[in-house]
């Protein structure tokens, strides 16, 4: 193995807009640069890279890494062939790697060669059980598939199949295709006999497992059927009415996603993949034209599925049934989203429904409708566990005990820091009490995410969250549109000017240092500039949460391409208890800002500069404070004393790398 050391010497030595520019035509923009995607079709550019960060983002489809991700998504290429690539370019030398001996080599070989041989003995099986769901034998099973709404162009995309059970038939597939008896034991799909095998009978005796079974195959991304899941026909019968393939060296239920193939292009070019419970409504979804859609095999979501979510698209929307067991799936998967870097949103179907049930009597424009409203899941999350608590203060720290430990998981400091408000609110606690229990989650054996108990009805917050969403009376009630939705998503419906509906009482303006000022009057003139904000980082250092959600909200309409429309954005503000913030950008849009480009970029830069110094002396500050007024044997003070140091030193590189911000 390349040592971590080694290959972020690598990347930080690789120039990302020279290597990315060999493919795609790049041009300046701000601190960016920006082109055509590689990865979808656009016309107009919504790829960009960083230099400062070394990473690409695309906000057309989500596509986003660094030098290494660059080269692998282009494809033909694994990791390490990437890693050795670049390191020769850079003039970084690898360690070399420990000699393989031949029995570590032959080992290696002889497991990569079974592999392949039980891949292509599954693919094979999948195509026999093609053949008798289509031939005579699969009468049975072409009923049932039609009664569940599939037609035939889409059991063939998925390559669904009828396993007779025919032991007769099923030799003759051995004796045609020459798979051998023991790669089919090894799949687990002969079963021996007890006696063992005996000569001259059909498949020697054994057993086959699936029998009377619509067949469901598992194909992973690369396009290679792994294992197949199987539905029993007959109701009377006195078995499984789901049956998967058995762990074998291709097959593990948890590191699979039903409709990984099918869902791959059309995820990553909707920017989005939904996640359901069953192989059906992932089956009927893909056939409505929702085609990025996947499910986890009937298991608890697993770290390693959630990664193959990650690959198919960096947005995800949960979408369960809104019995009690989906409602406590849909919450159970949310620490594994975290932790892995996602938020996800969610639909809970009214009681009763499932994806395909909902889908038929709605139809697929209300289903598409409720993904575009998804809120997100840790919404949800919070909603339900405030709701079920009391509003007196042990109810209240039973509350904030239970969604600290989902919160600590955020690796995002602007959402966890709009989180942190949220509650705040929501549980009508001080900022220090929602840290103090996000320091007791993040220590070592804290306990997991639990799952969030049933939200009881209440006056005060209305109906359980899984009684499904009320239709919508028009575009802006519920939740609004995700950040990938498209412009239509927030259309009006008119082509006049939305009514301003900001409060006219007498609002004080927000005080903020002129520093913060010469932002906010380029960004409210500039919308663009929100993109080189956001990527320098200048979010985390704003300390009013207004500026910080504005900001977020301006960011996410411009990185989408939209024209921001301000004023439903500056009343979205104000809704939101934000008056003084409003007032302070209305003023700065009253401000000419000078017209030259390269002065603005220029001012800007320079301000946010001094935002990110002012945010270093303030936190400083904030620590030798607390150090003053600590006892020397306090348990916290050698972590306080710590952080101190370490800001005094990163301030120290900070101005030694912007002098010329200084003033």
């Amino acid at each position: 193995m390349i040592p971590e050391e080694t290959i972020a010497e690598v990347r930080d030595r690789t120039d990302i807009v020279a290597l990315v520019g060999r493919t795609v035509t790049l041009k300046k923009a701000g601190a960016m640069y920006k082109g055509l995607c590689p990865f979808h079709d656009e016309k107009t550019p919504s790829f960009t890279v960083s230099p400062t960060r070394g990473t690409y983002h695309c906000f057309g489809c989500g596509a986003h890494g660094d030098a290494f991700r660059f080269l692998v998504e282009q494809g033909g290429r694994s990791f390490p062939e990437v890693v050795r690539e670049l390191a020769e370019a850079a003039g970084v030398a690898l360690p070399e790697e420990e000699r393989e001996s031949p029995e570590l080599r032959a080992a290696r070989e002889a497991k990569r060669s079974l592999t392949r041989r039980l891949l292509d003995a599954q693919d094979k099986l999948a195509a026999f059980y093609s053949e008798q769901l289509f031939g005579p034998r699969g009468d049975a099973a072409r009923r049932y598939l039609a009664g569940r709404g599939i037609d035939r162009r889409t059991a063939e995309a998925f390559r669904l199949g009828y396993a007779s059970g025919d032991k007769t038939a099923f030799q003759r597939f051995v004796e045609t295709s020459g798979v051998e008896r023991d790669d089919l034991m090894a799949l687990g799909v002969l079963l021996p006999p007890d006696e063992g095998f005996l000569p001259g009978e059909r498949l020697g005796g054994g057993y086959l497992r699936f029998r009377d079974r619509v067949m469901f195959p598992v194909v992973d991304v690369r396009g290679e059927v792994t294992g197949f899941s199987a539905r029993l026909l007959d109701p009377n019968a006195k078995a499984a009415k789901y049956l998967n393939s058995p762990e074998t060296p291709v097959f593990t239920k948890g590191d699979q996603l039903y409709g990984a193939f099918t869902a791959r292009g059309a995820a990553r070019k909707a920017g989005r993949v939904v996640l359901v419970e069953g192989n059906v409504d992932v089956i009927m979804l893909w056939q409505a034209g929702l085609e990025g859609t996947v499910a986890p095999m009937g298991t608890a979501l697993t770290p390693h599925q959630v990664r193959l979510v990650k690959r198919l698209a960096e947005q995800v929307i949960c979408v369960m049934d809104g019995d009690a067991a989906g409602v406590k799936a849909v919450f159970a998967s949310l620490e594994p989203f975290l932790e892995a870097g996602l938020q996800p949103r969610a639909v809970l179907l009214p009681d009763g429904d499932d994806p395909d049930t909902y889908l038929r009597r709605e139809g697929v424009a209300r289903f598409t409708t409720l993904l575009d409203a998804a809120p997100p899941l840790l919404d949800l999350y919070i909603d339900r566990v405030v709701a079920a608590h009391p509003a007196d203060p042990p109810g209240r720290v039973a509350a904030l005990r239970a969604l600290a430990p989902a919160l600590a998981r955020l690796d995002d400091e602007l959402a966890l820091d709009l989180y942190r408000s949220r509650i705040c609110r929501a549980l009508e606690v001080a900022p220090a009490l929602v840290d103090k229990a996000l320091r007791a989650a993040a220590e070592p054996g804290a306990a997991p995410t639990p799952v969030a108990p049933p939200a009881p009805y209440d006056a005060d917050f209305g109906p359980p969250l899984d009684a499904g969403f009320p239709p919508f009376a028009g575009p802006f009630d519920g939740p609004p549109p995700p950040d990938w939705a498209p412009p239509e998503a927030f259309s009006t419906g008119s082509m006049g000017p939305e009514p301003t509906l900001v409060s006219t009482r007498r609002v004080e303006p927000f005080k903020a240092p002129s520093f913060v000022r010469e932002i906010f009057e380029i960004i409210v003139q500039y919308p663009d500039m929100a993109n080189e904000f956001q990527t320098r980082g200048g979010h985390n250092f704003l300390t009013h949460d207004g500026l910080t959600v504005f900001v977020h909200n301006l960011y996410r309409e411009v990185g989408h391409g939209r024209t921001p429309n301000l004023d439903r954005l500056l009343s979205e503000l104000d809704r939101e208890g934000h008056a003084e913030i409003v007032a302070f950008l209305r003023a700065c849009q009253g401000r000419q800002v000078v017209h030259d480009e390269q002065t603005v970029h220029r001012a800007f830069s320079d301000a946010v500069v001094r935002l990110e110094r002012a945010h270093y002396h303030q936190s400083i500050k904030r620590c030798a404070e607390a150090l003053r007024t600590m006892r020397r044997d306090d348990p916290e003070r050698k972590a306080i004393h710590a952080e101190w140091q370490a800001l005094k030193q990163r301030l120290l590189a900070f101005d030694q790398t912007n002098a010329e911000g200084a003033h």
